[in-house]
């Protein structure tokens, strides 16, 4: 694509006579039932904007033209050309649209844009292409005022009629208006639909005599707010780097989208004896058809699934019905503070949504046939939905669009448990509701940000469900945008001003993702555009001495915390591993051994500092004390099997229960396993008291939460102040499902070969916790560049039967069982002990094709 747009951005100035001239809203001023302090700027209104900033261009077309236009925007952007809204056609035809382009990124560096066809959109003769920009991660509240502060939405792209190049410029037309009134990604949008629509403007025969001329900005500035813990950048717009479009664009997943599972409609509150009663049920119903609010009247809807989804609604109304919709993941369960109830039994909870609004308001235009409406630019994180109106309304249907970086999926797992299953699900939405334009903490409240701990804990389950490549690319150079003048990468990314550098196992994020990246694709050029990066990062590791990362958030959220020192330097010493690996990976054995020799430094100074006698001092006897130094194999080959013993003791002395936190949790069971503790981790895996896995799972989850509690039957609801309900970091125990559980690994990198790992149950007896059962089968599969990789096993009798397909070479390896000294293979008999023993597993070497292994 030829980037190069123009110098030329256009802003569409408000003028000093603006006047907002919209039916007053209902809502403002109203106040709920009382409630607890502190957070509650979702139970604000929405501010009326007076609309989004249009710009609008006229072209002429003769019959054939081939018209083309490339945009981008500070702001994010929709396209209407004719009439019609601008997407792309996929594989079969059909049309589907970008959301919120040009997605998250570091402003101050480069923003990406995107080329799209208009072919089949012009006319010949006179045609229309209109532009609409909302605030997105610009101007909103999302990104703290670090980069838009003091300006305005700009826009600026290309239109290509058969070689005639259409700048940004004074040629086009602007102003504010349109239906949407105000959006923002916290917040939420008004819709009015009594206001002209898009498609309407975007027509040629559209009267525009109250347009002006856009403000043309050849040489404005953008700068950072400087808090001392992010570079200040500072760069004239005709700098900035415009580039194409790069990773999965955000789009709404259609396949993905729920319709209601119930429909509850009350009317006012009755007291059930609590601080703020019940809702007044008039009816409830599955919410399969369509249902009526008369006015008063309130509806909950529950879709079933937490996720980030749009809700698109079909509905008859009087024309300037003032419509509300407020979105929750859960709901209040008893109307009492001493739950942390916010409002009343049964009505939404949204206090864990803190300042972020989370609405949408829309005023019905009153069409006799019926008329439609989804927010466009917003988003929203929600299983709950909740609609009111000022006057009678008919819904005839209701839908959740889930709305994501389009990301193809590519791994799947199942097992005999019901339980695990759902918790598998619970990864999966996880990662679809924040894998959007960048990987977020949490995609409900007024946060919503690329923390990078959470990022690099999750990636390599992130990889084994789906294609994350491109996704990854992109965000890797939001890293590069976002790293310090003195080489530390920010603890989130891209840079928000908000929060600081160089946190241990956060800012490290960028290593290991680039070294995931490498594992699960091989992609060397990712690796050429990064490596310098990282070498700038670990000179900055370098100048702090042996201390490694900023001790800065420690074992996040862990019941059993332990000392931040230790886990700076034991990052530092990955980081360096990782380092020596990649340049070899490179060709650069020179840098490589640098690495290398440094790892040994480090490992030198840990276990100088936190060693005696082959075992960690007393104060670091910790579940995460051992993960982190097994994980960076800081014991000597003959200290292993007692470390991962005095790990296994401490698991079992804490009930079978884990104590770990974001740090030690995503390697806990896959060290487990690595150090032949398998069994172990499935009692983990198993385990239903808090905290386990499966704990949220029983108190009703359908994604990760960010607490081991965030809500109990017994208790209620957690600390409002960081509270979320879709927060997938300890998601990242899919990972030990895909490597051990059902077996698939690469043998090298990419899976070029592919070697086989499965860890059935093997528990016995006494060895399984009271309450809990064997998982007695598991199947999974996994897409990989060479084709499909498949693996399943099942208990039978006292043996099991293994299944594996591969597309490429590899080798399976089969975990020896006592009294077990054959095994069959494709019919074949085998004595076990005539196979080379690995890892205390027997090695059958494969060629492509399916092997069925009965043992």
């Amino acid at each position: 694509m030829n980037i190069l747009l123009s110098s030329r951005w256009i802003e569409c100035k408000k003028s000093e006579d603006f006047v907002i001239n919209d039916p007053v809203n209902p809502w403002e001023g109203i106040e709920y039932s009382p409630r607890p302090k502190g957070k509650e700027g979702q139970f604000q209104p929405i501010e009326n904007a007076g609309g989004l900033p249009m710009f609008r261009r006229t072209f002429t077309c003769k019959k054939g033209d081939s018209v083309k236009i490339c945009a981008t925007s500070l702001g994010i952007y929709n396209l209407w050309c004719n009439g019609q809204r601008v997407g792309m056609k996929n594989a079969d035809g059909e049309r589907i649209f970008d959301e919120f382009n040009p997605g998250a990124g570091v402003y101050s560096k480069r923003i990406m844009a995107t080329e799209y066809d208009l072919s089949d959109y012009v006319n010949e003769g006179e045609n229309v292409l209109l532009a609409v920009v909302a605030p997105g991660w610009w101007r909103g509240t999302i990104f703290y005022d670090t980069y838009g502060l003091g300006l305005g939405m700009a826009f600026c792209a290309k239109i290509d009629v058969n070689g005639e190049k259409i700048v940004t410029d004074e040629s086009w037309q602007t102003k504010w208006g349109g239906r949407v009134r105000a959006a923002d990604f916290y917040h939420g949008e008004i819709c009015n639909a009594t206001f002209d629509s898009y498609e309407m403007i975007s027509c040629v025969d559209y009267d525009t005599c109250d347009w002006t001329s856009p403000e043309v900005w050849c040489d404005q500035v953008i700068n950072t707010v400087n808090v001392g813990h992010i570079p200040k950048h500072s760069t004239h717009i005709n700098d900035l780097e415009i580039v194409p479009f790069v990773g999965p664009a955000v789009r709404i997943r259609k396949h993905l989208s729920r319709t209601p599972e119930t429909v509850t409609v009350y009317n006012g509150i009755k007291d059930n004896g609590s601080d703020f009663g019940e809702i007044n049920v008039i009816s409830a119903f599955s919410g399969k058809g369509d249902f009526a609010l008369k006015k008063g009247e309130t509806a909950v809807i529950d879709f079933g699934q937490n996720m980030v989804a749009l809700p698109d609604l079909t509905l008859k109304a009087k024309r300037g019905t003032f419509l509300q919709i407020r979105v929750a993941e859960m709901l209040n369960d008893s109307g009492l503070l001493s739950r942390g109830n916010d409002n009343p039994k049964g009505s939404v909870y949204t206090i864990n949504y803190r300042a972020a609004r989370s609405k949408a308001y829309y005023v019905a235009n009153g069409d006799e046939c019926g008329e439609h409406y989804r927010p466009t630019f917003t988003f929203f994180g929600f299983r709950y939905i909740e609609i009111s109106a000022t006057d009678d309304v008919e819904i005839s249907s209701l839908e959740a669009l889930v709305v994501g970086s389009d990301i193809e999926e590519v791994g799947r797992i199942e097992t005999s448990s019901k339980d695990v299953n759902q918790l598998i699900s619970n990864v999966i939405w996880g990662q679809r509701g924040n894998y959007l334009s960048i990987p977020t903490d949490c995609p409900q409240r007024d946060e919503r940000q690329g923390w990078t701990g959470d990022t690099q804990f999750f990636c390599q389950t992130a990889a084994y469900n789906a294609n994350v490549l491109e996704f990854f690319r992109k965000w890797l150079t939001d890293a590069r945008d976002s790293q310090n003048e003195n080489g530390a990468y920010q603890d989130v990314i891209p840079a928000v001003r908000h929060w600081g550098y160089g946190g241990a196992a956060w800012a490290d994020a960028p290593v290991i993702v680039s070294y995931v990246m490498w594992c699960m694709y091989a992609d060397k050029e990712l690796l050429r555009e990064n490596i310098d990066s990282l070498d700038k990062y670990m000179d900055w590791l370098a100048s702090r001495g042996m201390q490694g990362p900023a001790p800065t958030y420690g074992d996040w959220l862990a019941y059993d915390l332990i000392d931040r020192s230790y886990i700076s330097k034991a990052y530092y010493a990955l980081d360096a591993q990782i380092m020596a690996m990649l340049h070899y990976m490179l060709g650069n054995y020179d840098k490589s051994e640098e690495y290398n020799d440094l790892y040994f430094e480090i490992r030198y100074d840990f276990r100088d500092t936190y060693m005696e006698d082959g075992d960690l001092l007393p104060e670091y006897r910790k579940q995460t004390g051992y993960l982190l130094a097994l994980h960076t194999d800081m014991f000597d080959f003959d200290e292993i099997e007692a470390a991962a013993d005095a790990l296994e003791e401490k698991i079992i002395e804490n009930g079978y229960k884990l104590s770990t936190g974001f740090v030690g949790t995503p390697i806990l069971c896959t060290t487990l396993s690595k150090v032949g503790k398998s069994n172990i981790a499935y009692s983990l895996l198993l385990q239903t008291e808090d905290p386990s896995w499966l704990y949220s799972v029983h108190q009703g989850a359908t994604t990760i939460w960010e607490r081991w509690n965030s809500y109990t039957i017994e208790k209620g609801f957690g600390d409002v102040d960081m509270n979320s309900f879709n927060h997938y970091s300890f998601g990242s125990v899919m990972e030990w499902m895909y490597r051990y559980m059902v077996g698939i690994q690469s043998l090298g990198f990419a899976f070029e070969q592919v070697m086989f790992t499965p860890k059935p149950d093997m528990r016995s007896d006494n060895e399984i916790p009271t309450g809990q059962e064997r998982i007695t089968w598991a199947k999974g599969s996994y897409e990989s560049r060479y084709g499909t990789i498949t693996s399943e096993w099942r208990r039978e009798g006292d043996g099991f039967v293994f299944v594996c397909e591969t597309p490429v070479t590899g080798e399976f390896q089969l975990p020896i069982i006592e009294g077990k000294n054959t095994v069959t293979v494709n019919g074949n008999q085998i004595a076990v002990d005539s196979l080379e023993v690995i890892d205390g597993c027997a090695v059958i070497k494969l060629e492509r094709g399916r092997y069925t292994v009965e043992y």
